[in-house]
């Protein structure tokens, strides 16, 4: 199952996403703004994350869900429903440069250096040759080319798998006592992607000089729990698979309550 995901519906997923989106200046500075985000919530973990003393395929799993968010399939209707559809393309630019960017790249290297699958890992191989990658360069290339509405057709509905058949593999592979088990390595990647990440967001926003409405979605955005997509990356790579689904399970619930409060934080301080 988790090959289907890499190989098939999740390059379908990403290549439709790009497909069929278009680019602005408030799209790039937002994409920007993505990428600082996740950088400074890495390193946040990298920096924190040493004092909770992890085994190699621990610390790097904290590394990747502290950094990257669920932006995608929480982040997407959330914008929709917060901002309306005709903001939506704001918030999936976010999630190629925040989230799909860095999950096959720095999230592959992160991968490759902390988890433990057997054999030599050519990372520049790996990273060049990832199915989801190349589904986002395949996307690039066609954007100005055009497909046959069937075609289109079947890539949605490959992509529409992704995220129930990410949903099967996290709750076969969490178990309850491992919340408790993991207690400080949840507490620091809970800190970092549902308060450190928005806060950067809304000082950044501003700097940047982003419109009330971009201002919003960045921070809706940079406050999503962490991304399911996690979970293939570390089933692939031997990361810990036993705190990837405790870390998204746990964020995911605290962020219920987080993510209103950043909202609320957000009417009070631009209206």
């Amino acid at each position: 199952m988790n090959n289907i995901i890499v190989y098939i519906t999740m390059p379908a997923l990403i290549f439709r996403a790009v497909f069929e989106s278009e680019l602005s200046l408030s799209i790039i500075k937002i994409s920007l703004l993505a990428l600082i985000i996740v950088v400074v919530s890495m390193l946040t973990a990298f920096v924190v994350g040493r004092f909770a003393r992890s085994s190699r395929p621990t610390f790097g799993a904290l590394l990747i869900v502290a950094a990257v968010g669920n932006t995608g399939y929480l982040g997407f209707p959330l914008t929709m429903e917060i901002f309306g559809i005709e903001n939506l393309i704001k918030a999936v630019f976010y999630d190629l440069f925040g989230t799909i960017i860095i999950f096959f790249t720095a999230g592959l290297i992160v991968a490759g250096k902390y988890g433990e699958r057997e054999g030599k890992i050519n990372m520049v191989r790996e990273i060049l040759l990832f199915p989801p990658l190349l589904g986002l360069v395949a996307a690039f290339l066609l954007k100005s080319v055009g497909l046959p509405k069937f075609l289109l057709d079947v890539i949605g509905f490959l992509a529409g798998a992704t995220v129930p058949l990410i949903m099967i593999s996290i709750g076969l592979a969490l178990e309850v006592g491992q919340v408790r088990r993991y207690k400080l390595e949840l507490g620091i990647v809970s800190a970092i992607k549902l308060f450190v990440a928005p806060l950067v967001a809304l000082g950044g926003a501003t700097l940047f000089g982003l419109s009330r409405v971009d201002l919003g979605i960045t921070v809706l955005e940079a406050s999503m729990p962490a991304a399911m997509f996690s979970m293939i990356i570390g089933l692939k790579y031997g990361l810990d698979n036993d705190f990837l689904p405790a870390a998204i399970v746990t964020t995911t619930m605290i962020s219920l309550v987080t993510i209103p409060v950043w909202q609320y934080v957000l009417s009070l301080l631009v209206g």
